[in-house]
Formats: structure tokens, C-alpha cells, sequence
């Protein structure tokens, strides 16, 4: 079986390679223009059907966030009916009105229409590492006043590497959710955050009204029940070394 793996050269897709590679499965990353790569534009759909010519499997994770729904619609114009389709999603893009989870949520359905699999993560530990940055920067720090439940992003490359191995043209859809392994206040996260940094910040809420927060708020981005992942935010922060960053 042979596997196309968008967003190749990404957060996710660098390590799904690399787990792709230790199992021996046959897998080329797809890109614009990185070198080693199998090349197409997902935007416009140039190169698409050569690129796709031999594939049995994709794993659709490529995003930059504004044009993801044309992107995901040439790629499925390009792929035959009888090639399958695993697509990468974020936990609770149904229920928080993000535009990029809206985004999302609309991919989601044109992947179920055509009988593909879809498997949700929860937050990275990097984008809460960004978040936590961004967020102390100043002599006063910030929180934002939800919860979250990180996971590490090499954990959601070996779930979709056990999927790709199972999956086949013709295969029954699959749908799962993948959740790091704690549910974690942002106060708590961030307060760590800047303890592993070796600094001190006073750390003030951050509430904003609307609709988006009061999803998160009410926890529309978790997945309690699927807490699948093992590696905890001490445990990336002890790889990270936030005090370098």
C-alpha cells in the first residue's frame, strides 16, 4: 500500500514521516516546492492527479488556516473512489465557532460524505507552549480563563501511523477522537510554563464575552473520555527547556 501524506513539512507531518519510516509502510510526503518531496499545490490543484496516481491511502494534514476547505476540495476532486481518505481534525470543531474550527467542520463533512476517516487531536503541547509564551511576555502575565487538555503531537503521528496500517481502499470509515492524558486549567498550565522558565509573573485572567470563549468555557474543545495520550505538559516542558525558548 502506498500512502500520500499532506502537510509533510509540518508540525504533525514531520513526525508522522519519521513513524511512517520506522514501520517500513511506503509513504511520500506531498509539497509545493521542499525538495525530496512529491510535488502539487493543493491551492490550485496543479500536479494533483500525477501525485495521486499510485496511492492507495492519504493522510490529509495540511492547513494554513484561511484557505483549508479549497484545498481539501481539490484534493478530493483528484483522488479516485477508490482511494482513501484520512483527514486530520480538531476536537470540538462542531461545537466552538472558531472560523478556522468552522473550517474544519466543513472539510470534516466533505470527507464523511465520500466514506473517509477522520481523527481529531486535542491541542498540541506546542501550540499551549506558543500560547504560554506569547502570554508572559510582558512584566505581567495572562490566562485565559478555560481548560485544556494538551497532547503531544509525536503521540497523534503513532495513532495515525496505526491507522494508515489498517487502512485500505474499500475499509470501513473510521472516526476518533485522541486526547492528551490531563485536563489542565490555562492558570495551571501557564503558572508551570513560567516556573520550568526559572521567571516570575503574575498571572491576571483573560475573559473575553462572545460566543467562541463561552465554547471553550464550557469545555466544547475536550475530550475527557478519550484521554489516550501518556506524555504530560512536565513531560514536554522537560524536553523543551522553556528558559531557551
Amino acid at each position: 500500500m502506498t500512502i500520500l501524506v499532506t502537510g509533510a513539512t509540518g508540525t504533525l507531518g514531520r513526525p508522522l514521516m519519521r513513524e511512517l519510516a520506522t514501520r517500513n509502510l511506503d509513504a511520500r510526503g506531498l509539497s509545493r516546492r521542499a525538495p525530496g518531496y512529491t510535488h502539487a499545490d493543493l491551492l490550485t490543484g496543479e500536479g494533483l492527479p500525477a501525485a495521486l496516481a499510485d496511492v492507495d491511502l492519504v493522510i490529509h494534514a495540511a492547513t494554513d488556516g484561511r484557505r483549508d476547505v479549497r484545498a481539501a476540495e481539490h484534493l478530493l476532486r483528484a483522488m479516485r473512489p477508490d482511494q482513501h481518505l484520512l483527514y486530520v481534525s480538531i476536537v470540538g470543531v462542531d461545537r466552538v465557532p472558531l472560523p478556522y474550527y468552522r473550517q474544519k467542520h466543513a472539510i470534516e463533512s466533505l470527507v464523511r460524505a465520500r466514506g473517509g476517516s477522520i481523527l481529531r487531536a486535542t491541542q498540541f503541547h506546542d501550540l499551549v507552549f506558543t500560547l504560554a509564551k506569547a502570554l508572559t511576555a510582558l512584566p505581567v502575565g495572562f490566562y485565559p480563563s478555560f481548560s485544556i487538555q494538551p497532547v503531544e503531537v509525536g503521540e497523534v503521528a503513532v495513532r495515525l501511523a496505526d491507522l494508515a496500517a489498517t487502512l485500505s481502499p474499500g475499509s470501513t470509515p473510521v472516526f476518533e477522537d485522541f486526547g492528551g492524558p490531563e485536563i489542565r486549567s490555562s492558570h495551571d498550565l501557564i503558572r508551570t510554563y513560567v516556573a520550568a522558565s526559572h521567571r516570575r509573573r503574575a498571572l491576571l485572567p483573560l475573559r473575553v464575552p462572545g460566543r467562541i470563549f463561552r465554547a471553550f468555557r464550557d469545555g466544547g474543545h475536550l475530550a475527557p473520555e478519550h484521554a489516550l495520550g501518556t506524555v504530560t505538559w512536565e513531560d514536554y516542558l522537560s524536553h523543551r527547556s522553556p528558559s531557551t525558548a
